[in-house]
């Protein structure tokens, strides 16, 4: 069976299910309040749901990470993809599945900081 005859599924887990949350409800409350939200947030946000449907199309879209720059939490995974997004943020994720579908699972979303340290990256 080829890859476009499968069926594309995409989950956000952990915490990327945390930071998909925290921006729709910080956004969702700024906007019940009559308030306009941070163009950063909304932008973000945006970037985030275009990643998504990416992969909803091609689960293999983002930057294949090699192996020999996992972290060392990350060595169980059966491989490693990540996305730029807006602002400099990061989507991790992996790809896994079976004869008839392919699972994008997103396990995280970060900022650039938080991304070089989780890569053990120093400034220079």
């Amino acid at each position: 069976m080829d890859l476009k005859d499968k069926q594309k599924i995409v989950q956000t887990i952990g915490a990327a299910d945390e930071s998909i949350a925290k921006l729709e409800e910080g956004i969702h409350a700024l906007q019940a309040q009559g308030k306009t939200p941070s163009k950063s947030d909304t932008q973000l946000l945006q970037s985030i749901y275009r990643a998504i449907n990416l992969l909803k199309t091609n689960p293999f879209t983002g930057e294949n990470v090699p192996q020999n720059l996992w972290p060392k939490e990350f060595e169980r995974l059966p491989n490693l993809f990540r996305m730029e997004l807006s602002q400099f943020w990061r989507l991790l994720y992996y790809v896994t599945g079976d004869e008839v579908r392919v699972i994008s699972v997103i396990f995280e979303i970060s900022d650039h900081k938080h991304y070089d340290q989780l890569f053990g990256y120093k400034k220079k």
